[in-house]
Formats: structure tokens, sequence, C-alpha cells
């Protein structure tokens, strides 16, 4: 860890000479409303296409892992269980937005990003700390928006092709573009591999333990098309489709290996109509539905068991701009419904007032933003957070932040046989955070500190017989330090982080399951247009399975590689190569990883 900070700080002089690039991106999900990340109130981070692309056979569990602030865990190889920590949150305290909708299962509380092709995506935004004062429930750790890939420029066909190990293939097919008034985009795509046995360590899931090869495989299929009606007037309409085969390893009643698997869609549709009402008024409707539904093959559900969720949301957003400052105004409704086929039928709606305020004065910045929720079952819930910003010389920045956030049970905390429980009250969390930020010529650099309390922590509470029941039993404290940097000078660029993380239970002193509380990321690449040659690096150190914190896992160092070279100006060689050394670790107590990876592949676009 020390070496890295040294590296980070040493970089920081040079960093005058960079490249305009990383701060100049604007981001909506902080504030509702478009703002310069080097301008932004909240802990930001933006992952454009390009980083997107170069991801290669990785998952998107794994390639928000690689961010500051975050890590994750896998239940396996690729199409497995994953859940991703934004500053130690759990995967449920964590809100997922598609194209601005809530996307995720309110049977597990999560959301499954594994089935989420990298090939549909544009750019995410991941904002950490409270946002439930902007989004609503769930927000507690904070919020990541995922952007599809939207026509834009002239018309164009592009194709990606790949293999790897593992039995890795990867193909996608697309269009894109603008005529006139519209704009379009279709894109397919098609990923598989053989995989490796889901778990890996007989010793730790003795009862499930089966040394297979534990393959998966996705189609997916996605479009939007968007129409400018007139002048300030535009209808937006998307489309996400993921089907998914995961298989996994079980055992019969006799402990004989049973080829368990999952067939999983999730899905996200949406509308959208953008009006510009009077000069300085401009009104967004979104009308959507999302769907997270898998039917398991088990040995306990040998014919199949279904476990659906579908989220059908509307939300009606007012910007208003005035001379004391920008306004947010809005209202929305959920209407969610989960379904696990043999225990429960439920649904609940939840509607919500919002607003938000952001006033520019000089040096200082200021944001404050309210939100009422009323849940059907656990009735009305407000929440709020406040910001400033004080630039204090023109390249430095520092800001403060205070907010509040809660979180609803799951259907499978509040109803599922033998384990839920309808007396659970919601999670609540309030926190604070202090930072200081440095931006010049599209860097920047950044020092933050965080403290986020978490009470009704819900948590499965076991008797001697392993018998286990959801229950408000523990509190959380999430607190931590966040350095982070980017800059870039010619042709070389490199982004770097380092995390402090305490997560724990204060009652019990104990560390929260598969909370690392050191990590380090760095990475580092050079090229021109022509070609490109990069690496990663990853530290984590130790963390528990268990709230006990009876089974540890072990610290590991990762080392990437990854290169692009462009064979033409519209055919382009990628490879990228993960776990070079080969290391052995798990994310998650006996499950297995990938060893050395090689994946290599060609894209082609007519642009």
């Amino acid at each position: 860890m020390k070496p890295l900070c040294a590296a980070l700080i040493a970089a920081f002089p040079l960093i005058s000479s960079a490249a305009d690039s990383v701060a100049e991106a604007v981001v909506v999900t902080a504030s509702r409303q478009p703002v310069r990340v080097a301008e932004s109130l909240a802990d930001v981070t933006v992952i454009d296409r390009d980083e997107i692309a170069q991801a290669g056979s990785s998952g998107l569990a794994e390639l928000l892992g690689r961010q500051a602030g975050i890590s994750f865990s896998s239940n396996g190889g690729p199409g497995t269980a994953s859940s991703v920590f934004v500053r130690g949150a759990s995967a449920a305290q964590t809100l997922i937005l598609v194209d601005g909708l809530r996307f995720g299962s309110e049977t597990t509380g999560g959301a499954a990003l594994e089935h989420l092709s990298l090939e549909q995506i544009e750019r995410i935004e991941i904002v950490r700390g409270p946002a439930s004062a902007l989004y609503g429930a769930d927000a507690v750790g904070g919020v990541i928006q995922i952007f599809t890939r939207q026509g834009q420029g002239k018309p164009a066909l592009d194709a990606f092709a790949g293999a790897g190990r593992y039995g890795a293939e990867s193909y996608a097919l697309g269009g894109s573009g603008e005529a006139g008034a519209l704009r379009f985009s279709l894109r397919g795509s098609y990923d598989k591999t053989d995989g490796f046995s889901a778990i890996a360590d007989k010793s730790k899931q003795a009862y499930s333990y089966d040394p297979d090869r534990d393959g998966y495989r996705r189609s997916a299929l996605g479009g939007s098309l968007g129409w400018k009606i007139a002048d300030g007037h535009q209808l937006d309409l998307s489309a996400q489709y993921n089907k998914g085969r995961t298989h996994y390893d079980a055992q019969d009643g006799a402990g004989l290996p049973f080829d368990a698997y999952a067939d999983v869609e999730v899905s996200a549709f949406g509308a959208s109509l953008k009006d510009r009402l009077l000069d300085g008024w401009d009104s967004t409707l979104r009308l959507g539905s999302t769907l997270d539904d898998s039917r398991d093959f088990a040995p306990w559900t040998p014919l199949g068991a279904s476990f659906r969720t579908r989220q059908n949301q509307i939300d009606w957003q007012n910007d208003i701009r005035s001379a004391v400052g920008s306004w947010v105004l809005g209202a929305s409704s959920v209407r969610q419904s989960a379904l696990s086929e043999g225990s429960f039928d439920r649904a609940r709606t939840i509607t919500g007032i919002y607003g938000g305020w952001t006033l520019d004065v000089g040096s200082q910045h200021l944001q404050a933003d309210l939100r009422r929720d009323d849940n059907s079952q656990f009735g009305a819930h407000t929440t709020g957070t406040l910001a400033w910003g004080w630039q204090f010389v023109p390249d430095w920045r520092l800001r403060a932040s205070w907010g509040t956030s809660f979180r609803a049970p799951s259907f499978n905390e509040l109803y599922y046989p033998g384990y839920g429980n309808e007396a659970l009250n919601p999670e609540k969390g309030r926190s604070g955070e202090v930072a200081l930020a440095w931006s010049a010529d599209g860097s920047r650099a950044s020092l933050t500190g965080y403290r986020n309390r978490v009470s009704n922590l819900i948590n499965s509470v076991c008797d001697a017989n392993w018998v286990c029941v959801a229950q408000n039993v523990a509190r959380a404290e999430l607190e931590g330090l966040t350095l982070a940097g980017a800059t870039g000078w010619g042709g070389f660029a490199l982004e770097g982080s380092a995390d402090w993380l305490r997560a724990r239970d204060p009652d019990t002193g104990l560390q929260l399951a598969r909370r690392a509380q050191r990590q380090a990321k760095l990475a580092a690449s050079y090229g021109n247009e022509r070609w490109k040659l990069g690496s990663e690096f990853s530290a984590v150190s130790g963390r528990f399975e268990d709230a006990a914190n009876t089974k540890r896992m072990g610290g590991y160092g990762l080392v990437n590689l990854f290169g692009q070279y462009a064979l033409s100006p519209t055919v382009r060689f990628e490879a990228r190569l993960d776990n070079v050394f080969d290391h052995r670790y798990e994310t998650a107590w006996g499950y297995g990883t990938a060893g050395a990876t090689l994946f290599a592949g060609v894209r082609i676009s007519t642009r």
C-alpha cells in the first residue's frame, strides 16, 4: 500500500501538463442535472466506452470492482451471483439504475449485474455516498447508473468477435447513427464460456462441491430510438433484453454431484418525453419497466422454481433555472412485484416527491436535496442531503456533505419460508464526508474521508441447528479514506487509488463480511491513435466470509495487461491478459476464480 501512495503523490506534480480528459466528463447522476466531474459536490467516477471496451471478457461487477472505493465478490465464474460493495455498503444498499430506471431483484435485494452485457453499455456513472434524497430507497452506499448505447453521428455499423481461455467466445453486431430528426441504435451480442468449477475448495463447501466445469452463455439485444419532435421537445425509447444460462455446483440428497443451473432473463424498457415548457423550465416524463426473472433447476427443485421481480415506474422531473440557483422538482411512483414460486407472491408501491437546489456564488457552491417516500408496507420516510464546496484557489476545492438514507427489506427477508420476518423495519443511514480535491488541465486528485452509520441492519440470526431468520439485530459503521488521482502527458495515462475501510459492527467490533480493510489499484497505459499498451495492478487485503469473523480469506494481488492495435482506420485488434501470474485467490469462501486468462478479438467499425 505505501509504495502505491508514494507513486500517487509523486505523480501529482506532473498533472499540470495533463491532456484534457478525465475531469471534463459531465455527469447527471450526482444531482439529476448535468455537471462536470471537477465541479460536482459528490464523489463521482465516470467509466467511458473506451474503458468498457478494454475490459475484455470481464463482467460488469469485476469492471466496477476496479474503481476507487468499490470492491466485488463472485460465487464462481461468469454468470454466477456477484456483488459490489460501495464504501463497504452491501449490494442491497447500492441503487442500480439503467437509463434512469431502477434495476434489481426485490427477492434477493441486489441487482444481477453479471447478466448485463458490456457491449450494450455506453458509459457508467458512480456516485459514492447516500443519495436517497434524490432517488429514494436503497441508495445507502451510493448509486451506479448504467447508460446504454445511443445513436449519434453518421450512420455506421460495428462488430466484434473474440475468443479466449476456458472456451470463451464473444460476438457483437450493431448499427447506430442519426438521420434528420431521428437517432437510432440496435445491437445484438452473444457470449459463452465453458468456465471452471464454481466451487474450488471442497473443505470449505463440502455440501455443494462438484469438480466439473460450470459454463455460462448469454444473448443480449438492445436498441434505442430518439425523435426530435421540435426545438426543445424530444421523445426517446429504449429497450434492453438479456437472457442467459448459468451452471453452478450442487449435490443431491445422496451427496452425488448434480448439474444445477439457472435460466435468467433481465430486461429494461423505457420511454421519456423531454419538453421545454418555458425558457429556463425543462420537463422530463419517464415511464419504464424492469424485469429480473430466474428459474433455478437444483436438487431441491429438479423441475425448476421461479424467482421474479418486476418494477413498473413513472417519474416526472422538472428542471428550473432561476436567478437564485437551479432547482429540481419531481414526483415518482414504483410498483414492485415479487414472486418466489411455492413461497410467496407479493407487491408494494412506493410513491415519492423530491426537490433539489444548487447555487454557485463566486467560490462558494451549495447543494440541498429533500425527498419524502411513502411505502405501502413501511409508511413514510424523509431523507435529505446538504453539500458545500469552496473553490479557495482556482485549482483546489474543499467540499463537505451530510445525508440520510434508508433501505426497505427485500421480499425474501420478509416472507421467505423459514427465513423471512414480517416484523422487520427498514435500515436507516446517516453519513458525512469531507474531501480535498484538485483539478487542472483535465486531470484530478482527491482525498476523501467518510463515515456512514447504518441502524436497524438486517442480518441472519441462526440457532444451534443452523436455522436462520432475518432480524434487525445490528448496526454498522462504514468509515474510511480514499486517495485517488488521474493524469496524463503525451501518450501516457496514469490512474490510481488507495482505500482504507473500516466496515464493522460497533457492538461487537467485528468486521462485516467480505469487506477488505485495504485496497490499492493502479492503471497505466501508453499509446497513440494507432496503438495502445497498458497494465493494471490491484491489491486487496484479507477479508472474512462471515459476520462472526471465523472464516478468513487471504489477501491477494493481481496484474493485468491489455493492448490494442489499429490494423486499419476501421479495424482494431484487442487483447487482454488477466491474472498474469496465475495467482490463486478467492472473493467468496471456497468459490473459484479464473487463473491466467488471455482473451483477444477484432473490432470493426465503418465510422
